[in-house]
């Protein structure tokens, strides 16, 4: 039987704190997964990749030491830069879904937080590639560059979309390279055009967009299941806590969220010495704040037995 003067309740006294961080912890995570959907429901931003700046990070803007929540998604749900351009629908600091992928579908390589920027059908019949999205933008946004204007099906050289991202740049869609990317590898499937917003190159004064299928990331375009979620939430700096214990934290993680990690953890650690201190006061004085809730547990305890 249990009671107050037991070597159990002596230990949940002794170390009340630790069991309250540990179910806080417990508590916390259960809520971001049964909201999200899926799990892990937090991802560490480890690169640069997103930011729009080199040096600074900001708020609402996913950078270096980030944790970013996702939450559950699929093509049909992912609204892309193309498709966002129209409806005025902002993610993180410009237009478009920010999406979580698996690169080639392999969990064994690191996952991707990038922009969906437009999505391309594979046209078997034309061995070419139809943009139906892009009737959404403007005339003067995109060019399929010498094909006849507006003309979005059987495209197979490049297509630019102008006024990119923070820094104004191009996006300029090499079809003829993802074409001849498909013919080598026997691919016939459709997918999402993804870039990191901060992936960005410049040539002759023109920034111009280093999107993944252009590079070493992901030379296929996204597939439906290869997404993990869409990123629906950044909570700034916590993430370095992780890369500096597992000695991941790179050079270009921005000062400033440094300096706010150091202030937000010694607010913690300051808000949580005063409330242990607050308690301390009150029992010495005799007053137990949680006396009453502890005899609860044990009358449903004995109850039970």
């Amino acid at each position: 039987m249990f009671d107050e003067d037991s070597e159990l309740l002596a230990f949940l006294r002794r170390y009340r704190i630790l069991f309250q961080i540990a179910a806080g912890v417990i508590a916390i995570e259960l809520i971001l997964l049964a909201y999200s959907g899926v799990w892990p429901p937090l991802y560490v931003v480890r690169s640069n990749s997103m930011q729009h700046s080199e040096t600074v990070s900001a708020l609402g803007i996913i950078d270096t030491g980030d944790l970013v929540l996702i939450e559950s998604t699929n093509w049909n749900s992912v609204s892309t830069y193309v498709e966002s351009f129209s409806e005025g629908h902002r993610s993180f600091g410009d237009y478009g879904d920010v999406i979580v992928y698996e690169r080639y579908g392999l969990s064994s390589l690191t996952p991707l937080a990038h922009r969906a920027m437009v999505h391309v059908d594979y046209n078997v019949s034309s061995d070419a590639f139809d943009i139906p999205s892009l009737l959404k933008l403007p005339s003067e946004k995109w060019s399929n560059m010498g094909l006849e204007q507006g003309r979005w099906w059987a495209l197979d050289g490049v297509v630019e979309i102008y006024d990119v991202g923070y820094r104004s740049a191009t996006l300029r869609l090499n079809l003829t390279s993802l074409v001849e990317y498909y013919r080598q590898n026997g691919l016939v499937h459709d997918g999402l055009i993804t870039m990191g917003d901060n992936n960005l190159v410049l040539e002759d004064g023109q920034w111009i967009c280093l999107y993944d299928q252009i590079t070493a990331y992901c030379r296929e375009p996204v597939m439906d299941e290869w997404i993990r979620g869409e990123a629906s939430l950044e909570i700034p700096w916590l993430g370095l806590i992780r890369l500096y214990v597992n000695a991941e934290l790179p050079d270009y993680a921005p000062n400033n969220s440094k300096i706010a990690l150091i202030v937000t953890m010694a607010t913690l650690l300051g808000a949580l010495l005063a409330s242990r201190a607050a308690f301390n006061y009150m029992e010495d004085r005799g007053i137990r704040p949680w006396k009453a809730v502890r005899e609860r547990l044990i009358g449903m305890v004995r109850k039970g037995r």
